[in-house]
């Protein structure tokens, strides 16, 4: 799923700070044979609140999946999410898309 967003220099990036419900990054390197994506998501709970929804893998395949806590709002997630989306930019990772 390859979207046609601008890719975002680091300088610029809205990704920290604009995080609201979805984030995907993708890495590729093809001398290192690295070609990986990785989805952050805001995904609300049956109950209230809401969950930060990890998903990464090769480019191409569903990936793996992980749950990241049970967060009374989206605000309560922020800390996790600022580092979350600076691992992924330090491992040279690129924005593709976001909301």
């Amino acid at each position: 799923m390859k979207t046609t967003s601008p890719r975002v220099p680091l300088r610029e990036l809205p990704a920290v700070v604009g995080f609201r419900e979805f984030a995907r990054f993708e890495r590729a390197d093809w001398e290192q044979n690295a070609h990986r994506f990785y989805v952050l998501s805001w995904q609300p709970l049956l109950w209230g609140g809401g969950a930060l929804v990890r998903t990464w893998g090769r480019i191409g395949t569903q990936g793996s999946r992980c749950w990241e806590g049970d967060y009374p709002d989206r605000e309560a997630a922020q800390p996790l999410v600022e580092r979350l989306v600076r691992r992924r930019l330090s491992r040279r990772y690129q924005l593709i898309d976001w909301t």
